[in-house]
């Protein structure tokens, strides 16, 4: 699924819940990230990861500072390398993010 695909799936709460783990939340942090201020992208991500969950009815997984924390890094990731023309560029080059847990807080 190309990037545009993923975030209308996700918008629209059409994404098939097995289909969003882990590798899912940093795909949409990135995508958000791109082209968009950290308030902005912040702003975005929440609103769908919100969205989408209580569409799942787990509206309690989402994780304010989680999210906060990730896409912290995934936006420095860019600064320091850029943001590899797509997803499918960044998460090669930054494959590191979808094994990294990092601590709830």
């Amino acid at each position: 699924m190309i990037d545009e695909e993923f975030l209308q799936a996700l918008e629209r709460c059409e994404l098939p819940a097995e289909h969003f783990g882990h590798a899912a939340h940093v795909r949409a942090a990135y995508l958000y990230s791109r082209g968009a201020d950290e308030e902005q992208a912040l702003s975005a991500v929440r609103a769908s990861l919100q969205r989408y969950v209580a569409h799942l009815g787990k509206a309690d997984r989402y994780d304010e500072s989680m999210t906060r924390r990730y896409l912290t890094l995934i936006r420095r990731r860019m600064a320091e390398r850029g943001d590899a023309g797509g997803w499918a560029a960044f998460v090669q080059a930054n494959g590191d993010l979808l094994s990294i847990r990092l601590e709830r807080g």
